[in-house]
């Protein structure tokens, strides 16, 4: 065998070494971007779905269906989602464009909601039709979900100072490839001041 062809074994050689040294930092890259690229999406679609529900739960303000009208709009501005991301939903009384949503509505059973503060509902109550809303507490088949926190009591009145509304989702993303994990849990909060009602 002549020097020139120990060389190029020698080449060969050295280049496998490289690529088996290379290889998995290159797939660490591609994955971290791609697992980070979706959990930015999920992420952003959780922020525009909370956003635009606030906006409509503010200029809903104690309209009877108001809760259900931010129900609908979060589940179609959530369009964008992987199904079953969103695991709870929380509107809930604020009291100013900071506030956290309170930790009794993130443990309460859901569906459910603590009196005067908020109403918890589940991702399936995004489809309820209309009828399943009102504040009614009887079962009618069953009780209304909005009926902790019912919209007619919101203050939506200049004169006695407006209330001021959340929208909170908690959002369950899962990892593609499970190389950084399993899954993550995402909080997302809107606060909005309740728009006035015409006087």
């Amino acid at each position: 065998m002549g020097e020139g062809t120990k060389s190029k074994f020698r080449e060969r050689g050295a280049t496998a070494v490289e690529a088996a040294l290379v290889a998995p930092l290159m797939f660490l890259a591609i994955f971290g971007v791609m697992e980070f690229s979706l959990l930015f999406r999920t992420s952003l679609g959780a922020s525009n779905a909370s956003a635009d529900g606030a906006r409509t739960a503010s200029v809903a303000g104690r309209d009877l269906d108001a809760d259900y009208r931010t129900l609908r709009q979060i589940d179609k501005s959530a369009a964008a989602l992987p199904d079953d991301v969103i695991q709870r939903i929380v509107i809930f009384r604020a009291t100013d464009f900071d506030d956290p949503v309170p930790a009794a509505c993130l443990t309460v059973a859901a569906p459910g909601g603590i009196d005067d503060v908020c109403n918890v509902y589940l991702p399936a109550q995004m489809e309820w039709p209309e009828s399943e809303f009102g504040c009614n507490p009887a079962a009618d088949p069953r009780p209304d979900p909005d009926r902790f926190w019912c919209p007619a009591d919101r203050i939506v009145s200049v004169g006695t100072g407006l209330d001021y509304i959340g929208v909170h989702l908690v959002v369950d993303h899962e990892y593609a490839t499970g190389f950084v994990g399993d899954h993550q849990e995402l909080n997302e909060t809107t606060v909005l001041k309740i728009e006035p009602e015409a006087q």
